[in-house]
């Protein structure tokens, strides 16, 4: 997901659906100055005690409060899955976000889904497509400089074989269980392509 986005340190960035912050402080990491937000009160405790230097607020994606342009950019990491009104918290993320908004999607065209849809943690979640987004993006009236996608986890069981062979493929291949997309506001020329 960073390949994609590309933020320079010290970037704002909304966290929408964090849950228990874990990507939340995987950016906080990378540099960012992160705000996490989830409409679950108990996973926002959690998530306060594992991190300092990130704020939690308790509010739902379809109604996002802050004003327009307030972060440089938002991300939704398997969270959206579990949202039934995805264009309108798509709008929402557009609004307030100044560059763009990165997406990890369950990729509903993978090994992962055929292994996990609707079993233990992925009960209830959609899994998405390429497709799906371009529709989104259409019925949202949202129109992106670029899009660019990547995918990963191309062997979910994640053991030492599966670990090399996902590191010799490249992320472009559209098969992966997760898929990240990045809606950028700022490239002057529209396009949709992949980054390795």
């Amino acid at each position: 997901m960073m390949k994609l986005l590309r933020p320079p340190v010290g970037s704002t960035l909304l966290d929408v659906g964090c849950g228990s912050g874990h990507f939340s402080r995987r950016f906080r990491q990378a540099g960012l100055t992160v705000t996490g937000l989830d409409p679950e009160a108990e996973m926002l405790a959690y998530a306060r005690r594992q991190s300092a230097g990130i704020d939690y607020i308790e509010a739902v994606a379809e109604s996002l409060p802050f004003a327009d342009h307030h972060f440089d950019y938002c991300s939704a990491v398997t969270s959206l899955c579990f949202v039934s009104d995805q264009v309108t918290a798509l709008q929402e993320m557009w609004r307030v976000s100044k560059h763009g908004i990165i997406l990890g999607l369950l990729n509903r065209h993978s090994l992962l889904y055929r292994q996990k849809a609707g079993h233990g943690a992925y009960a209830g979640a959609r899994w998405d497509a390429r497709r799906d987004v371009i529709n989104w993006l259409a019925t949202a009236g949202i129109t992106p400089a670029s899009i660019r996608f990547n995918s990963a986890i191309f062997f979910p069981t994640g053991g030492p074989l599966a670990r090399v062979m996902e590191s010799l493929l490249p992320g472009g291949l559209p098969w992966g269980g997760f898929l990240a997309v990045y809606l950028d506001k700022r490239m002057r020329d529209a396009s949709v392509h992949n980054i390795n």
